[in-house]
Protein backbone atom coordinates (compact mmCIF):
# COMPACT_ATOMS: atom_id res chain seq x y z
CA UNK A 1 0.00 0.00 0.00
CA UNK A 2 1.27 3.55 -1.27
CA UNK A 3 1.34 6.37 1.79
CA UNK A 4 -1.88 7.91 -0.04
CA UNK A 5 -4.06 5.48 -0.11
CA UNK A 6 -2.81 4.37 3.61
CA UNK A 7 -3.74 7.62 4.31
CA UNK A 8 -7.12 7.57 2.96
CA UNK A 9 -8.19 4.39 4.59
CA UNK A 10 -7.39 6.00 8.01
CA UNK A 11 -9.31 9.05 6.65
CA UNK A 12 -12.48 7.10 5.72
CA UNK A 13 -12.34 4.39 9.31
CA UNK A 14 -12.64 7.99 11.02
CA UNK A 15 -15.32 8.91 8.94
CA UNK A 16 -17.12 5.72 9.73
CA UNK A 17 -16.46 5.70 13.40
CA UNK A 18 -17.56 9.09 13.58
CA UNK A 19 -20.67 8.53 11.91
CA UNK A 20 -21.12 5.60 14.08
CA UNK A 21 -20.55 7.92 17.29
CA UNK A 22 -23.31 10.10 15.77
CA UNK A 23 -25.85 7.61 15.27
CA UNK A 24 -25.48 5.97 18.48
CA UNK A 25 -26.05 9.67 20.33
CA UNK A 26 -29.06 9.62 17.71
CA UNK A 27 -30.04 6.58 19.28
CA UNK A 28 -29.60 6.80 23.23
CA UNK A 29 -31.27 10.33 22.80
CA UNK A 30 -34.52 9.05 21.53
CA UNK A 31 -34.37 6.40 23.89
CA UNK A 32 -34.62 9.31 26.51
CA UNK A 33 -37.39 11.37 24.73
CA UNK A 34 -39.26 8.06 23.96
CA UNK A 35 -38.52 6.92 27.63
CA UNK A 36 -36.97 3.51 26.22
CA UNK A 37 -34.18 2.88 27.95
CA UNK A 38 -33.98 -0.81 29.13
CA UNK A 39 -32.46 -0.64 33.06
CA UNK A 40 -31.28 -3.64 33.91
CA UNK A 41 -28.46 -5.67 36.84
CA UNK A 42 -25.36 -5.42 36.08
CA UNK A 43 -22.05 -6.36 37.96
CA UNK A 44 -21.74 -5.74 41.94
CA UNK A 45 -25.39 -4.08 41.96
CA UNK A 46 -24.97 -1.52 39.68
CA UNK A 47 -27.73 -0.60 37.50
CA UNK A 48 -26.94 -0.87 33.63
CA UNK A 49 -29.25 1.21 31.06
CA UNK A 50 -29.01 0.24 27.33
CA UNK A 51 -30.69 1.51 24.18
CA UNK A 52 -33.70 -0.04 22.39
CA UNK A 53 -33.48 -1.63 19.48
CA UNK A 54 -33.73 0.26 16.04
CA UNK A 55 -37.43 -1.61 15.23
CA UNK A 56 -38.24 -0.50 19.07
CA UNK A 57 -37.67 2.94 18.58
CA UNK A 58 -39.32 3.37 15.03
CA UNK A 59 -42.40 1.60 16.82
CA UNK A 60 -42.41 3.67 19.41
CA UNK A 61 -42.28 7.00 17.08
CA UNK A 62 -45.03 5.01 14.94
CA UNK A 63 -47.74 4.81 18.21
CA UNK A 64 -46.54 8.26 18.79
CA UNK A 65 -47.69 9.32 15.48
CA UNK A 66 -51.03 7.24 15.64
CA UNK A 67 -51.70 8.68 18.93
CA UNK A 68 -51.61 11.82 18.49
CA UNK A 69 -53.36 11.84 14.68
CA UNK A 70 -57.03 12.76 14.94
CA UNK A 71 -59.24 10.48 13.74
CA UNK A 72 -60.50 11.94 10.49
CA UNK A 73 -57.52 13.17 9.60
CA UNK A 74 -55.89 9.13 10.10
CA UNK A 75 -58.84 8.31 7.38
CA UNK A 76 -57.38 10.77 4.86
CA UNK A 77 -54.08 8.99 5.05
CA UNK A 78 -55.29 6.08 4.05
Amino acid sequence: MTENSTDELSEIRAERDALRRELGDLRAHLCVALRLLHRGPGPQGITVLSVASDREIVEAVRRLVTNATPASSEAQHR
